[in-house]
C-alpha cells in the first residue's frame, strides 16, 4: 500500500511538472496570451504562436461571449502581471500590451482590486505601471484602440481619451477610432509593425578590393538611373586597412547603424555586412529594395560612375535573426458592442493572424 502511495505521489508530481512546462519558452518567436474581459475576465495562458497553434488563438477568440460590466482596468492590470511572471524568451526583443476597448471601467474596483480606490487612481497606477516597471528588463509598448460605444455620453469623453492615453506607452500608439474597419486596419498595422521589429535583417554586400584608398562608395537601393537621385542610400569611405573598411558611413533613408564596417577577404572581393538594416520608419529593409542595390563610386569631378561589374555579379546575401516578442492582446466583451462584437472577434483574429503570417510551424 506504501509503494502505490509513493507511486501515486511520484506520479502526481511528474503531471504537474508537465502541466508547468507545458507552454514554457520553446526557442525565439512570438509569445502571445489574450485576455476578453466584461464582468469577469477570460483568458488564453502565454504561449508559443506558430502555424500550428494559430488555431488554437483564433478557436479561444471565437469562443468568447458578451456580458455587461466594464473590467478594463483589471485586465490590463492581469495581462502585465501574466507577462510579468511568464519565463522569459531566448532573445526577446519586445514587450508588448495591445489593448481594444468602446467604453468606460465600472468593474475593476469590485474585482481583485491591487488596492485603488478610484478609477482615475486605478487608471493612473497602470500608466505608471506601463512608463515606469520593465519586463524581463524591457521596456511595454502599449497601444490602445478606442471605438467609444453609445453608453459613452460626451460629458465621458474626457475619461474616455484619459484612459486610452493612460494605457499606452505613447501618444503614437493611441488609436481612436470611429468604426470596425478602422479597428481592423489598426489591428493589421500594429501586427506588421511588430513582426517587422521581429526580425533583424542582415545584408552582406561584397566589392571588389581593389579600390584606391579613401574611395568614396554609395549602394542606392531605390533602382536610381544616377546615384544622385537616390532617396535611399548608403555612403562611405573605402579604407585599404587590414583588414578593409568601410569608414565614415552614412545613412540616407536608413535608421542610422554603425558608422565603421570591417570587411572580410574573399579574393579579390571583400564582404561588408550590414546588420539590422532598418528604413527610416523603423520597419525592416524589404527584399524587394535589396534586390535593387546598386553600386557608385563618386569620381575626381563629384559626380558618380556606376560599377556595372557589381551590378552583374554581386547581389547582396541576406540573412535573419529571430528574436522574440512578449505580446498580450486584451480584448473587450462587453454587451455595449452589439452587433460590432462579433466584428471586433474578426479583429482580433486578424491580429493573430497577422502575427502568425511570419512564424514558424515550431
Amino acid at each position: 500500500m506504501k509503494k502505490i502511495a509513493i507511486l501515486a505521489a511520484l506520479m502526481l508530481v511528474a503531471f504537474t511538472a508537465c502541466k508547468k512546462n507545458k507552454f514554457e519558452p520553446d526557442g525565439e518567436g512570438v509569445y502571445l496570451g489574450v485576455i476578453g474581459f466584461n464582468d469577469k475576465l477570460t483568458s488564453f495562458d502565454i504561449r508559443k504562436l506558430t502555424s500550428d497553434s494559430k488555431g488554437d488563438f483564433t478557436d479561444f477568440i471565437d469562443d468568447l461571449t458578451a456580458s455587461d460590466a466594464t473590467a478594463l482596468y483589471y485586465a490590463d492590470y492581469s495581462a502585465l502581471q501574466m507577462m510579468q511572471k511568464y519565463t522569459q524568451p531566448p532573445k526577446l526583443k519586445n514587450v508588448v500590451l495591445v489593448t481594444f476597448t468602446d467604453g468606460l471601467d465600472n468593474a475593476s474596483l469590485e474585482l481583485d482590486n491591487p488596492g485603488y480606490e478610484s478609477r482615475d487612481a486605478y487608471s493612473s497606477g497602470l500608466h505608471s505601471k506601463i512608463m515606469n516597471e520593465k519586463i524581463h528588463g524591457l521596456n511595454v509598448q502599449a497601444y490602445t484602440i478606442g471605438l467609444k460605444g453609445n453608453d459613452v455620453r460626451s460629458t465621458d469623453d474626457a475619461m474616455f481619451n484619459s484612459n486610452m492615453n493612460n494605457l499606452a506607452s505613447s501618444a503614437d500608439n493611441v488609436f481612436l477610432v470611429q468604426n470596425m474597419t478602422e479597428v481592423l486596419s489598426r489591428f493589421s498595422e500594429i501586427a506588421d509593425n511588430l513582426n517587422s521589429t521581429s526580425t533583424s535583417v542582415n545584408v552582406d554586400i561584397q566589392i571588389n578590393g581593389g579600390r584606391d584608398d579613401g574611395q568614396v562608395i554609395r549602394f542606392t537601393f531605390d533602382g536610381v538611373t544616377a546615384a544622385e537621385n537616390s532617396n535611399l542610400y548608403i555612403e562611405a569611405t573605402f579604407r585599404r586597412s587590414d583588414p578593409r573598411t568601410l569608414e565614415n558611413i552614412t545613412y540616407y533613408g536608413f535608421t542610422p547603424g554603425a558608422s565603421s564596417i570591417s570587411g572580410t577577404k574573399d579574393g579579390v572581393k571583400w564582404h561588408f555586412v550590414f546588420s539590422n538594416l532598418l528604413y527610416a520608419n523603423g520597419n525592416t529593409i524589404s527584399q524587394t529594395d535589396i534586390n535593387r542595390v546598386k553600386l557608385w563610386d563618386k569620381t575626381s569631378d563629384g559626380s558618380w560612375s556606376k560599377d556595372s561589374e557589381f551590378d552583374q555579379q554581386d547581389k547582396p546575401q541576406v540573412t535573419e535573426d529571430r528574436n522574440s516578442a512578449l505580446i498580450m492582446l486584451v480584448l473587450d466583451c462587453t454587451t455595449s458592442l452589439g452587433s460590432d462584437f462579433n466584428k471586433m472577434k474578426q479583429a482580433g483574429n486578424r491580429f493573430v493572424e497577422r502575427l502568425a503570417s511570419s512564424v514558424s510551424s515550431k
